[in-house]
C-alpha cells in the first residue's frame, strides 16, 4: 500500500530541516576578522585585548623606571632608546633583515600576533616601533593614540563590569618565538639615492615633520649643517596632534595636509631628523588618505652628513 505524506507533514519536514541548516549556519559561521588598524584608540584596546587573548601583545616602550612604577597588566618592556640606536646604525640598521627578525622574535612576537604599542604620550616613540614592525611584515601592529595618558584617563572612567584593562607594577614577559613575515609593509621605507632621484624627477611630495626651527636651518641639532631638501614641505610633528594628545581626527588631517600643499594621489615620502617624527607622519598622511606613503627613516641626520646632497636655506 502506497504511503501518502499530507501537506502539513511537509511543512513540518521543511521546518525541521530549516531549523538543522539554521542551526549548522550558526555552528560553522567563522566569527568576524580582526583588523584593528595602524592606530587604536584606549577605549578600543580593552575590547580588542579581550578578544584577542594570547593572539594580543603590548609594548610598553617608556623607560624602565615609568614601566616598573606601573603599567597595563601583560604589557612587555621594550628598550626603545636599544631599537633606535640599532635601526639607526649602519651596521645593524633596518637592512639588516635576519637581524631584525630575531629581534622581533625575541621579544615574544610572531607574525600572526596583534601587536598594540604605547608610549609616555609623544606618539614619536611608540610609531617608530610600530613603523619597524610593519616594515618587517608584522600582520598587525598599532599605535595606542595619546600613549600613557590617554590609556590611564581611559582606566579611570571604566565602569563597566569586567573591565579588561587595569595596572600592575608586576613584570610581563613572552617567550621567544621564531618571528616570520605574516604581511607587506604599509608604508615603504626610502634610502637617500632613491629619494634623491624622485625629488630631482619631481615624482615625490617630501613632508618634513621637524621643527620650523630646524626646517629653516636655525636648529641643527647635531648635524653639521642645517636647512631643508629641495622642495620638501614643512608640517611640525606637533600639528598632527590635539590638545588630548592624540592624533588628530581624519578630517582634520585631511584639512591640514591639504592646506600644507600636499596633493592626493601622489606619493608622500615623510622625514624628520633621525625616524620618529617621519613614522609618525607617515602614519597620520595615510590616515588621511594621501599618498603612497613612504618613511625616509634616517631622515635628515642621514642627508646633511653627504656633502653631495643639496641643503635648501629659505
Amino acid at each position: 500500500m502506497k504511503r501518502t505524506i499530507s501537506p502539513l507533514s511537509n511543512l513540518a519536514l521543511a521546518g525541521v530541516s530549516l531549523l538543522a541548516l539554521l542551526s549548522a549556519c550558526r555552528t560553522t559561521a567563522s566569527p568576524e576578522p580582526v583588523s584593528p588598524g595602524a592606530l587604536v584608540s584606549a577605549a578600543e584596546l580593552g575590547p580588542l585585548l579581550a578578544r584577542l587573548g594570547d593572539d594580543a601583545v603590548v609594548l610598553d616602550v617608556r623607560e624602565r623606571s615609568a614601566y616598573d612604577a606601573g603599567h597595563l597588566t601583560g604589557a612587555v618592556w621594550l628598550s626603545l632608546a636599544e631599537w633606535e640606536a640599532l635601526s639607526l646604525a649602519n651596521d645593524t640598521g633596518l637592512s639588516h633583515e635576519a637581524a631584525w627578525r630575531e629581534r622581533i622574535g625575541s621579544v615574544g612576537i610572531d607574525g600572526d600576533d596583534f601587536v598594540f604599542v604605547y608610549d609616555g604620550g609623544k606618539l614619536t616613540q611608540a610609531a617608530r616601533i610600530w613603523f619597524v614592525l610593519q616594515h618587517f611584515g608584522a600582520a598587525s601592529a598599532s599605535v595606542v593614540d595619546g600613549g600613557w595618558p590617554a590609556l590611564v584617563r581611559g582606566l579611570e572612567s571604566q565602569t563597566a563590569p569586567g573591565a579588561t584593562l587595569a595596572i600592575t607594577t608586576a613584570p610581563s614577559t613572552r617567550p621567544a618565538v621564531r618571528f616570520e613575515p605574516n604581511a607587506s609593509a604599509s608604508i615603504g621605507l626610502v634610502e637617500r639615492g632613491a629619494l634623491r632621484l624622485a625629488i630631482k624627477r619631481g615624482d615625490v611630495q617630501v613632508l618634513d615633520a621637524r621643527t620650523t626651527e630646524e626646517y629653516r636651518g636655525l636648529d641643527l641639532r647635531s648635524n653639521s649643517r642645517g636647512g631643508h631638501l629641495p622642495g620638501a614641505i614643512s608640517l611640525p610633528h606637533t600639528r598632527l596632534i590635539d590638545e588630548q594628545g592624540c592624533l588628530k581626527s581624519i578630517d582634520e588631517l585631511q584639512r591640514l595636509l591639504a592646506g600644507a600643499g600636499f596633493e592626493r594621489g601622489r606619493p608622500v615620502i615623510t622625514h624628520c631628523d633621525g625616524g620618529g617624527r617621519a613614522a609618525l607622519a607617515a602614519l597620520a598622511a595615510q590616515r588621511a588618505g594621501f599618498g603612497p606613503v613612504l618613511n625616509y627613516y634616517l631622515s635628515f641626520g642621514d642627508w646633511s652628513k653627504d656633502s653631495t646632497c643639496p641643503v635648501v636655506n629659505d
